[in-house]
């Protein structure tokens, strides 16, 4: 008697929801093994092993050819060696504190994560609370609101700090723009970029520029591969927040459709908290900026605490890939 094919659970579904005699299922949002398995085996073993793995738990090819190439491309060999002091022992105890950290869908920090080095607002001193609450949709399609004037009008009109977290910046007229502010104006910017968008440093008077990774998947072997940051939002003076699928390109100001809003009030504060997660987020930001403050900005008056010193440099490359 042959045995059963073992069936996949995204099959599955597939299978039931063609199926008008299936009754309705409740939703299922538990971790995919099969999906894990399939995956390390691409970062372990590529295309081939993929595929082997998918045949083995009858599940269907879950990624695209544009998702496998990606993985491929990002994949970086496991930290974690046998080769420590104290012998093979010692070693197995390394790997096997790596694996237990892999073969999850939680994400582990790389060993690029920075240190907690934030800084914290004073109870009273969060300019969002004093704002109504409000939320302004704006389209690409809108040509009495242009999206890219909006996001300019707002970097004008910033007068203290400027919290950026962008995915794509190589729109040159956007970056003179902060140039002026920090430099003419005095402004605080913190520039957050998806991460490999910064090459090399160069000083910067009041602007850090920063490349960050999103979430890591790491495999059971160790080897692991990042996301990409695609948040895009900024903060203006801790006032409001302009955030949408807006990149700073050319492009997307001329040509490509997008969508902008803008939140006044206490929503702000969960960008506010976005910007400014633990170490153990990749996006550990609002760096000390202190060294380069203007005399005219007290950290009172800012609301910003120190917590740690530098261990990181914060002015890097000023000039973005064009």
């Amino acid at each position: 008697m042959s045995r059963a094919r073992h069936v996949g659970k995204i099959r599955r579904r597939l299978e039931d929801v063609k199926s008008q005699w299936v009754p309705l299922a409740r939703a299922d949002f538990s971790d995919h093994e099969s999906a894990r398995l399939a995956t390390d085996a691409l970062l372990d073993g590529g295309p081939e092993a993929y595929q082997q793995v998918l045949s083995q738990e009858g599940e269907v090819d879950f990624l695209s050819s544009a998702e496998t190439q990606y993985i491929q491309a990002q994949a970086k060999e496991p930290p974690c060696t046998p080769d420590t002091p104290g012998g093979a022992e010692a070693g197995t105890k390394g790997l096997d504190s790596c694996s237990l950290q892999s073969g999850t869908y939680y994400p582990v920090a790389s060993e690029d994560s920075e240190p907690a080095l934030l800084h914290t607002w004073a109870s009273a001193e969060k300019p969002y609370l004093k704002e109504p609450s409000s939320a302004t949709v704006y389209f690409q399609t809108d040509k009495h609101s242009n999206i890219r004037d909006l996001i300019r009008r707002c970097i004008t009109r910033t007068s203290q700090v400027l919290a950026i977290l962008m995915d794509v910046f190589t729109d040159v007229e956007i970056f003179c723009d902060i140039l002026e502010a920090a430099n003419k104006r005095g402004v605080l910017v913190c520039v957050l970029l998806a991460q490999g968008g910064v090459p090399s440093d160069r000083h910067l008077k009041n602007i850090s520029i920063r490349s960050v990774e999103a979430e890591v998947y790491c495999a059971k072997s160790g080897r692991k591969f990042a996301g990409q940051v695609q948040e895009k939002f900024i903060i203006s003076d801790w006032r409001y927040v302009l955030s949408g699928s807006y990149s700073f390109t050319w492009l997307c100001g001329h040509v490509h459709r997008n969508i902008l809003s803008k939140f006044t009030g206490p929503a702000v504060a969960l960008f506010d908290q976005e910007f400014r997660q633990p170490h153990d987020s990749p996006l550990a930001l609002y760096s000390k900026l202190s060294a380069c403050r203007p005399p005219r900005l007290q950290l009172e008056q800012l609301g910003l605490l120190p917590r740690a010193p530098h261990v990181w440099r914060p002015f890097l490359q000023a000039s973005p890939h064009f």
